[in-house]
């Protein structure tokens, strides 16, 4: 992508120059070209003028900038609506407006640059592949897990489409509430009631996550909707995301429980990341869990082994506990960050570099391929 031209409308001044600050000495330097505006009215004039030559490629500002466009319905341009709850409209893309500036500026770059490549994808993969993320026991950490390695992928350049089937979404905390976007809940009744007629694309369903880079529905408000799922129905929304060519990556993240929604994940995936913690409990539950699939799925509980990796989550440096299956071997540790007990901004959970760096090596094993993007740095 050649460099942006990005417009800035925001009120206040003391927001403006230190971003345009920070942004000429940094990175995006040669990447993105930002011009500024503090009144609404020398705004909307330079969109007009521009409109009759050309148009810039992305304006993030705030409301007040946004309704006093008129022309904004009928722009192509992507827009960024900054709010101090991440709050959207219809047309614009949500985003926070007060955060750290780095990350501000690379959710600019990343959503534009992915509007940008269409439908081009970085992998050379023929199909999606689908990655459930799996525990017998709550409170494991197995969304950290997934929003992690959504942001690993998504981050060397994988496209990649986050799914919670949570009955309780956790991921809620990283994905504030937008208005004008339809999402999960449109999504299922369309499927419901569209018949024979194809839904084209999820894309107009859902949203973009900038903290872990990668598409999500938006958090359904009545976990009614989602609690009553069933299995056939969710094989089909995941084969729905999966077959739209937009995605080399859907990262499942199912209940502990086994529902109808956790059955789904574990026909639909092509890998399956099973986490585990080294107590007595989670071991035991693990155990029990086997038991039931192996008698459930009988001829199919070998091939469900085959595509599954186990991995021990808060991992303290030395295994205690033996595994619950005979021959079962550990395929990967995720370390113990003592600094999350203590943490009170949630991005702090996808800031780790020890954490991260654990993240990509199970990525890189997922894919099977050299995942060029996803290599550790080498250092003299």
């Amino acid at each position: 992508m050649n460099g942006l031209r990005v417009v800035l409308a925001v009120q206040s001044r003391e927001y403006i120059e230190p971003l345009l600050d920070y942004l000429h000495g940094s990175e995006y330097a040669g990447r993105i070209r930002m011009t500024a505006f503090s009144q609404p009215d020398a705004f909307c004039q330079y969109m007009q003028e521009a409109a009759d030559g050309k148009l810039p490629d992305a304006v993030v500002g705030e409301a007040v900038f946004f309704e006093s466009w008129k022309e904004r319905v009928e722009s192509p341009m992507t827009c960024f609506l900054l709010s101090e709850e991440g709050r959207s409209v219809a047309g614009t893309i949500p985003m926070r407006k007060y955060q750290p500036v780095p990350q501000l500026l690379a959710g600019i770059w990343d959503e534009c640059r992915r509007r940008s490549d269409g439908e081009l994808r970085m992998s050379s993969r023929e199909e999606t592949m689908v990655v459930g993320v799996v525990s017998a026991s709550g409170g494991i950490g197995k969304t950290t897990a997934a929003l992690n390695m959504a942001k690993q992928l998504g981050s060397a350049g994988y496209s990649v489409f986050y799914l919670n089937l949570e009955t309780a979404d956790s991921s809620s905390l990283f994905a504030p509430s937008a208005e004008g976007v339809t999402g999960l809940s449109r999504l299922l009744y369309d499927m419901k009631t569209r018949g024979t007629n194809p839904i084209e694309s999820a894309a107009a369903y859902s949203m973009r996550q900038h903290d872990f880079k990668a598409d999500i529905f938006q958090p359904l408000a009545n976990r009614k909707e989602i609690a009553e799922m069933a299995c056939m129905e969710t094989c089909e929304l995941i084969k729905l995301l999966a077959g739209s060519g937009q995605y080399d990556v859907i990262i499942a993240d199912a209940d502990a429980e086994l529902n109808a929604r956790t059955e789904a994940v574990l026909q639909a995936s092509s890998r399956l990341v099973w986490l585990l913690a080294d107590d007595v409990v989670s071991m035991h539950k693990c155990r029990l869990r086997l038991y039931e699939l192996e008698s459930s799925y009988k001829d199919d509980y070998e091939m469900l082994m085959d595509k599954t990796l186990f991995v021990l989550n808060r991992y303290a440096g030395q295994q205690v506990n033996e595994l619950p299956a005979e021959g079962m071997v550990l395929h990967g540790v995720l370390p113990y960050i003592p600094s999350w007990k203590q943490m009170d901004r949630e991005e702090l959970l996808l800031s780790s570099p020890i954490y991260q760096r654990e993240i990509r090596k199970l990525c890189r094993e997922l894919l099977n391929e050299a995942a060029v993007a996803l290599q550790e740095p080498v250092r003299a």
